[in-house]
């Protein structure tokens, strides 16, 4: 087997060739198992698996390309290193000197760069550049990164011949290059960011002054054109904005004085005043910068026993006296004003607070919620309640003629149950244990919704990871569901509410909806619905305070882990569904948090809440899966010797016995995880190895197949390296960096016979269905049972028609932990939290196992 590596001007191509005599056979990415039974005892083998690595970690491109970002960022990774110098690729660039040279006036900014080797001979001569390469004498050699940025930048087109200039001479800079006279004596700088600052005239009058890093920079920040030109001396030093500045700078003109009532409102949400644009300062830093330059009071009220109220500083929570008939009058003069000037001072007339005083009926004299992301967020005190219809309604819904699937009973059930919510105008949490099909239920949901022309527009807000996998159910069960289908991602999407609210359905990342919250909030939508919900568990993250500043008849939430470390996280999610169903923030935690009532708070959730096990619902549907097979292992020599040399360290401090721990725990997986040169030690010195083979030899036999978990992707490369030269097969590795995780899962699931599968309990822990495996792995365990759990059940799902086997590999080292291992304290408390953490709304604190871990294992080796 022969690798090809052929450079171009985007990256390098690399593919392979099997060489019989003067015969040669080009070899596809991935192999089959029949070819890989074929090859894999060939000279170049274990080439092609750097080759696969590649692939597997969504590296490549269509045409098996590397591009050159890709090529530098791998040469930052030790594992990116080592899988570039096992495909032939250099891991060190070359050293080299040279000049940047001007051919033209400054405005063509027509450049070219001199480029000498070490030795002072120019590279041109003595090789043919490439890209990122020039190949000498038959041998690639790289170029620094900065000269490569260099090259590119000489080559792209720029809206001024200044800005070219600029970042040449940056980069020229960066990588230690000269420069002609010319180019010495005009110096060029480029502002590619900036701050603000905020210049206060008035308390209803404030100035926003774009500011740089020196008092010439300030000059060119509030120039009227992109360049600034400023004498030096005999030098000259201009001064060019990006595009990325100027545009911001345009946009902010438009607003740079700003007056009135949009004066606090600043203060309180930036994004709310300044013009729709994703500019490059994190307006919420901005604002929490500048917040309190203007006091604003807000004033709360506790109706006390007789009559009146007591009066509060909401920002405090200090007792603080107000004016009771001075706010009274504010209200009663400025209807429609949340924020009122008087006297100088700001007052913010907060909606709740009006009604009080006023005494006005729900309907009557409300504020007006002029700006959509200003949210009520109910933490303190519940401001903002929708309230829910519970009347008893048809339990039975056709289901739609559209889906091309046969549900089961649970499915028909969870089916009539959100058609049920949607009818009383309720919102609901779809807690599901995992693989039981709450995404089939929810598409059948959205077909009824498409039925009766109430689809447009509807909000699916998903992980990155999963947008594709919704698409493509969409497409098999329901594909009228993508006929008019946006899916807004990408440097390219829409920034348009007009124009994404004509599509029916509108699938967008919570991180890309936390960056156009602006859009999405001016939009009306018919349903929001969220798959794995915890992404918004945080109610103070700016993902929750997006996701529940959207406008929807219609709310569902979606997660089969709705409690990870706390009750909060439920709240949080359940102020999105049902907003003040559950009460403010501080009342839910002393009703539900402090007094730990988990079967009240069910009871309390039922109307909105609805979770089923497998256990439950699958019973007799599907195979068995046993009790979970513990198997231990004693350390090898190598292993102990290297556990004594760590302890040896006298780790302190938590950050430092934390690593240890985790070289510990890699350790124990393969030495060669921990020290690169036992990499090739033999199985037979790898107890778990040797032990995890002898289990893969009987699996082998009956042609099943297996699921191998473990976080660290040092142990990932090493397994597959060890497994394919052993049976001969592919293995397929899923962590958190595969691109093309649907077409990895879908060729393994196709493969006929015994197969092997490495993956990330956290990467592959949802969104994938590997029903063809029915042996599970769990390598290294993962810091909570839960996780665990969501990973066993990428096997243990609707789909399976085998019985399912799932072991644990623990290690002993009586040498040096005579009472327990890292890996035996981490089994002995996840065993015993197992239990609590299958009740999904009981907190599960991952914090509290670590430092368990920590501290027992400590102490169990002073």
């Amino acid at each position: 087997m022969k690798v090809s590596l052929t450079p171009n001007e985007v990256g390098v191509g690399i593919s392979f060739d099997y060489l019989e005599g003067k015969n040669s056979t080009s070899i596809p990415l991935p192999l089959s198992n029949d070819r890989i039974i074929e090859y894999y005892k060939l000279p170049g083998f274990m080439v092609y698996l750097a080759w696969e690595q590649l692939y597997e970690l969504g590296v490549l491109e269509d045409d098996n390309t590397l591009s050159y970002p890709e090529y530098y960022r791998l040469l930052g990774e030790e594992d990116g290193v080592d899988l570039l110098h096992r495909v032939g690729l250099p891991t060190e660039p070359m050293r080299v000197n040279g000049e940047l040279r001007l051919d033209s006036m400054p405005q063509e900014a027509r450049l070219s760069v001199l480029l000498q080797n070490s030795d002072g001979k120019n590279l041109d001569r003595l090789g043919k550049r490439t890209g990122a390469f020039y190949e000498i004498e038959g041998e690639l050699k790289a170029l620094p990164e900065a000269v490569y940025h260099l090259y590119r930048a000489i080559q792209e087109p720029f809206d001024e011949g200044y800005q070219k200039i600029a970042i040449c001479q940056e980069l020229a800079q960066q990588a230690g290059l000269k420069m002609e006279n010319f180019l010495q004596n005009e110096r060029f700088h480029v502002i590619d960011r900036y701050d603000l600052e905020v210049k206060v005239h008035s308390d209803d009058h404030i100035e926003l002054v774009p500011t740089g890093d020196s008092a010439v920079e300030n000059l060119a920040l509030n120039h009227p054109a992109p360049v600034y030109s400023a004498k030096a001396g005999l030098s000259r030093e201009r001064y060019v904005r990006t595009k990325r500045v100027d545009d911001d700078l345009h946009k902010m003109s438009t607003k740079r004085h700003i007056r009135g009532q949009e004066v606090p409102l600043f203060f309180e949400n930036p994004s709310a005043v300044l013009p729709e644009h994703d500019y490059m300062i994190d307006l919420e830093e901005f604002s929490d910068r500048v917040k309190g330059l203007i006091p604003i009071f807000k004033v709360g009220a506790q109706i006390r026993e007789g009559s009146g109220f007591t009066w509060f500083d909401k920002e405090s929570g200090d007792a603080a006296p107000f004016d009771e008939t001075l706010l009274r009058d504010l209200m009663e003069r400025h209807p429609d004003q949340q924020y009122v000037n008087y006297e100088g001072k700001w007052f913010y007339l907060d909606p709740t607070l009006r009604k009080q005083l006023l005494g006005l009926d729900d309907g009557e004299k409300r504020v007006k919620n002029r700006f959509a992301l200003d949210i009520k967020d109910n933490e303190d005190e519940l401001d903002y309640q929708l309230e829910a219809n519970h009347q008893v309604l048809v339990e039975r819904y056709p289901i739609p003629s559209g889906l091309q699937a046969t549900l089961f009973e649970h499915q028909m059930v969870g089916f009539h149950w959100l058609c049920q919510l949607h009818e009383q105008q309720r919102g609901g949490l779809l807690a599901d244990d995992m693989g039981l099909g709450k995404t089939l239920q929810v598409i059948a949901f959205l077909l009824r919704q498409q039925e009766l022309n109430m689809l447009k527009p509807t909000l699916l807000i998903l992980p990155i990871a999963l947008i594709e996998n919704w698409v493509e159910e969409m497409r098999k069960f329901a594909p009228s569901l993508t006929t008019s289908m946006y899916i807004h991602r990408g440097s390219n999407r829409l920034a348009s509410s007009e124009r994404i609210s004509q599509y029916d359905l509108v699938i967008t990342s919570y991180d890309t909806l936390k960056i156009d919250q602006l859009i999405f909030g001016k939009i009306a939508f018919q349903s929001v619905i969220c798959d794995e919900a915890q992404n918004v568990k945080s109610f103070s993250s700016q993902r929750s305070r997006a996701l529940r500043a959207m406008k929807a008849e219609f709310r569902l939430a979606m997660t089969g882990t709705p409690v990870e470390n706390g009750l909060d996280e439920l709240w949080s999610i359940m102020d999105f569904v049902q907003p003040g169903y559950l009460g403010a923030l501080k009342e839910f935690r002393k009703r539900y948090e402090e007094q730990a009532d988990y079967e009240g708070l069910l009871r309390t959730l039922k109307p909105h809440y609805l979770r089923r096990t497998k256990k439950e619902v699958l019973a007799n549907q599907l195979p068995i899966k046993y009790p979970d097979t513990i198997v231990f292992v004693e350390a090898s020599s190598e292993q102990k010797a290297l556990s004594y040399s760590m302890l040896q360290t006298s780790a302190t401090g938590q950050t430092a016995i934390l690593n240890m721990l985790t070289k510990l725990r890699q350790l124990y997986g393969h030495p060669g995880a921990v020290v690169p040169d036992y990499e090739r030690l033999p199985i037979e010195q790898i107890p778990k190895i040797h032990m995890i083979v002898d289990q893969l030899d009987r699996i082998r036999e009956k042609e099943e197949k297996v699921l191998i978990f473990t976080e660290f992707r040092k142990l990932h490369s090493i397994m597959k390296r060890i497994l394919m030269q052993r049976y001969g097969i592919s293995i397929p590795v899923i962590d958190g960096d595969t691109k093309n995780r649907r077409a990895v899962v879908q060729a393994f699931n196709e493969s006929e016979g015994f197969g092997v599968m490495l993956l990330s309990p956290k990467a592959a822990g949802v969104g994938l269905t590997i029903t063809s495996a029915n042996h599970v792995i769990h390598y290294t365990r993962w810091w909570n049972p839960a996780v665990e759990n969501q990973a066993t059940d990428r096997a243990y799902r609707i789909g399976q028609n085998k019985d399912v086997y799932v072991y644990q590999f623990i290690t002993r080292d009586p040498v040096n932990f005579p009472k327990g291992t890292v890996e035996e304290v981490m089994h002995e408390l996840l065993e015993n939290k197992r239990e609590l953490a299958e009740n999904v709304i009981v907190p599960f604190s991952v914090e509290e196992i670590r430092n368990l871990v920590m501290e027992k294992v400590l102490k169990k080796t002073e």
